[in-house]
């Protein structure tokens, strides 16, 4: 049951990923200036970099998420 819930804390990583991507799309739309994009994401190449991982968290989270549920069922039963 540990891991359960702690499945379910590491899945709140969805909100995250959401974040991720409007950043992403707010840099490719142009209301981030680069250089303030630069601050919040020093690593990222572009804004297809940031969409991308963000796109990586959410799908991550959601798979953790199912998982976890899946536990918890069997847990029950």
């Amino acid at each position: 049951m540990l891991f359960t819930n702690l499945g379910r804390i590491v899945a709140l990583a969805l909100l995250t990923g959401i974040l991720w991507v409007a950043a992403g799309l707010m840099i490719a739309t142009g209301a981030l200036t680069p250089e303030q994009a630069a601050q919040v994401f020093p690593r990222a190449r572009s804004s297809g970099a940031v969409v991308d991982r963000g796109a990586y968290m959410v799908l991550f989270a959601i798979a953790l998420g199912i998982l976890t549920e899946i536990s918890r069922s069997v847990h029950k039963t």
